[in-house]
């Protein structure tokens, strides 16, 4: 009997990125100290978790339930959400510094509607259909996508504040045009925040 297509929870990058914000903000390669994992991931490794693109390894993905108070079934199971306060990160005295990023630790979530036609350089429905299937594994699955009618697409974004948001879409759509491309497909996309006049 063949094997199907290796399952994957949709939102775990997104809740590796809020457990970083809620430890105090922390870069990525603090964190990496601070999880304990400097001979075993590095920053690029941390990215690639957080934007969906690798999942880490069983004893990575402890580690970041541990740090956050929560189990690791808490991070991988898709109907599971973070307890709306994590930990803060632990610092030996109160510093200006560390409150300034227990601020700016506060994460939160927001739907966006991404229209997008594709359009093969050759009239090639196959070419489309191809680069819509590539798009939506490699850029829009990690967001929790949901089809809607007429070429769009429901995503959820985790942030902490506008810039974050504005900077996730920016890298998504030069994503999204980067794969089109690969298939010999142009694209035309814009987003919007639903309930906000926001559009990108």
């Amino acid at each position: 009997m063949g094997r199907g297509a290796r399952r994957r929870p949709n939102f775990l990058g997104m809740k590796l990125r809020a457990i970083r914000a809620a430890l105090g903000g922390l870069t990525q390669s603090e964190l990496i100290e601070r999880l304990g994992l400097t001979d075993y991931v590095n920053q690029g490794e941390i990215s690639a978790f957080e934007q969906g693109v690798r999942e880490p390894d069983l004893l990575t993905l402890k580690a970041y339930a541990d740090a956050a108070g929560v189990s690791t079934d808490d991070l991988i199971n898709d109907e599971a959400k973070l307890p709306p306060k994590l930990p803060a990160r632990r610092t030996t005295g109160p510093s200006v510094k560390s409150q300034k990023r227990q601020a700016k630790a506060a994460i939160k979530m927001t739907s966006v509607t991404l229209w997008l036609l594709i359009q093969s350089d050759e009239g090639s429905r196959l070419a489309e259909n191809r680069a819509r299937k590539t798009i939506e594994k490699a850029c829009l699955e990690r967001y929790g996508m949901k089809n809607l009618k007429d070429h769009e697409y429901d995503l959820t974004f985790s942030y902490e504040d506008d810039a974050d948001l504005d900077d996730q879409i920016y890298t998504l759509l030069g994503s999204i045009y980067i794969e089109a491309r690969k298939c010999n497909c142009s694209i035309k996309v814009n987003a919007r925040e639903k309930g906000a006049d926001r559009h990108w």
